[in-house]
């Protein structure tokens, strides 16, 4: 009796703290700006990802190769699971880089009207500048991930090279999506709307093997409205100009050593 008498003591006093933690939603955050914030990236753990080197300071416990990863948190999901996600907005950047042969390295993002894109001529599978750098384009998800309980994060989700496919893919699925109004017919639904099951498959070709992403359609019902809301919340915040998303090339130098192309 006595250890039922605690563990319900013990309930009701979890209970009576989340009320008053509700009630003080936010406070001291009120001076933390979007300026002030890092969103996190989504990306790929590759075979040789430093995340999965007991050694190195970036080590992720757990991970494995496949395995989709927050580059600020390190929280991960496992390749064949996968996470939730609801895009809130797209977009593409072009960034600048020195061939390994020249040093390596990031040079810098062009604005996408520069010219330079425009006189970029195909080498190999590679877009070379004029300047003799090469151009990688980058196709961003500024997306919502959404938990199993209905936690929320905000991410950036980019894909290059080998990945632009799988993102030209998922960009023609979610202009090509309608749902049925049933009095008005059929309609093509927000973007922030619909959610999305990102998960990786295992590519390979003669250069070697790598990890790409995977995306499937999941139902509108399979995430909570209240993240469906905040997802609408971002993509007004974006459209404003509120949340603006980098490149992330500096976190992610050696992850892309990883990947043959």
């Amino acid at each position: 009796m006595a250890d039922t008498q605690v563990a319900e003591a013990k309930s009701t006093a979890v209970a009576n703290i989340m009320d008053d933690l509700f009630d003080s939603a936010g406070q001291g955050m009120d001076q933390i700006g979007v300026e002030d914030m890092q969103i996190p990236f989504l990306r790929l753990l590759q075979p040789l990802s430093p995340q999965l080197l007991k050694t190195d300071a970036k080590y992720i416990k757990g991970a494995s190769a496949g395995d989709i990863f927050n580059t600020v948190t390190g929280q991960f999901w496992e390749a064949d699971a996968g996470l939730t996600v609801l895009v809130c907005a797209y977009t593409t950047k072009f960034l600048e880089f020195q061939l390994r042969e020249a040093g390596g390295g990031f040079m810098g993002e062009l604005e996408a009207g520069h010219p330079d894109i425009r006189r970029t001529e195909r080498v190999g599978a590679n877009e070379m500048l004029p300047s003799g750098n090469e151009l990688v384009r980058v196709a961003q998800f500024l997306v919502l991930g959404v938990d199993k309980d209905g936690a929320t994060t905000q991410m950036i989700c980019d894909m290059k090279k080998t990945q632009m496919k799988v993102a030209k893919q998922w960009n023609t699925k979610m202009a090509g999506l309608k749902i049925m109004h049933p009095e008005k017919g059929l309609f093509n639904p927000p973007m922030w709307a619909v959610p999305w099951k990102l998960t990786t498959v295992q590519e390979s070709n003669d250069k070697g093997s790598w990890f790409n992403f995977a995306v499937n359609k999941m139902e509108l019902g399979d995430v909570p409205v209240a993240a469906q809301k905040e997802a609408q919340q971002m993509y007004d915040s974006f459209k404003a100009g509120d949340i603006k998303t980098g490149t992330g090339e500096k976190q992610q130098t050696a992850e892309e050593a990883d990947v043959p192309f």
